[in-house]
Order: C-alpha cells, then sequence, then structure tokens
C-alpha cells in the first residue's frame, strides 16, 4: 500500500484519534481522515464514493462503540449497502470477549485491536491490512 493512500479513523475519543494518527505518521502515512462517529464516517466514505472509486479510503481503523451509528452498523452498511469489499478495516474496541471479536470478524474485519492500543499494535494491524489488501489485489489479477 502506498503511504499516499487514504486511511480514515473512527472513534469517538479524540485522544484515541490524535494516537492513531501519531502512530500512522510515524509509519509515513500522511493521507490520513477523521470521524467522531459512524454517521460521521458514513458521509465520508459517501462522498470518496461519488467522487472517484480510486479515490475511496483503503483502510478504515473503526471503533466499535460510539455514538449515532456504532461500528459493527456502519461495517455493515459499507459492506452490504455500499458494496465496498476492497477497504480493510480494523476494529479498534475495549471488547476482548471472543463472542465479539468473532461478531466483527464475520461482519467483514480484517482485523482486530483490543484497547488500550500501542503504536506497536497499531503498527502490527496496518501490516495485517496492507497483507490483506495485496493478497485482494492478487485475487483479481
Amino acid at each position: 500500500m502506498q503511504t499516499d493512500a487514504a486511511i480514515l479513523i473512527v472513534d469517538d475519543s479524540a485522544i484515541v484519534r490524535q494516537t492513531v494518527k501519531n502512530t500512522l505518521s510515524g509509519m509515513g502515512y500522511n493521507n490520513v481522515f477523521t470521524a467522531t462517529n459512524g454517521k460521521e464516517a458514513l458521509d465520508k466514505t459517501k462522498e470518496r464514493l461519488a467522487e472517484d472509486k480510486s479515490s475511496m479510503f483503503k483502510v478504515i481503523i473503526l471503533d466499535r462503540n460510539m455514538p449515532e451509528l456504532d461500528g459493527l452498523s456502519f461495517l455493515k452498511i459499507l459492506r452490504d449497502e455500499l458494496h465496498v469489499q476492497d477497504a480493510a478495516v480494523i476494529i479498534l474496541t475495549a471488547y476482548s470477549d471472543s463472542d465479539s471479536i468473532i461478531t466483527a470478524l464475520e461482519s467483514g474485519a480484517t482485523c482486530y485491536a483490543i484497547k488500550p492500543v500501542s503504536p506497536q499494535t497499531i503498527e502490527e494491524k496496518m501490516n495485517r491490512a496492507i497483507e490483506w489488501l495485496n493478497s485482494q489485489k492478487k485475487e483479481e489479477a
């Protein structure tokens, strides 16, 4: 994945958004956008899709529990209604039980990280998302 690829961080915590953004910046990613809840993220996603599908977010880092539209509801709309299958989605949440992890992955998440999250974990999950994106490109070829 190119470091100029668009990334969206969706979390109702300003501290989490800034921590993730700083970590991504340290990894060379500077085309990073943020949203404070799933509704705002949905609006930004629809704007991108209306512009040009190639400008779509390549990675979405998504909190599960947010006001207005929670992360799993956003993910369902993203995959089922907007038909965005080629964006990697990293769920970032405090839910650590196996049912929550399974539900997120079955809903279309690429990987799962449990808060509080360290910069090392963010980097590890981004690398996993990049691997997933690369595998998707190979399947299309």
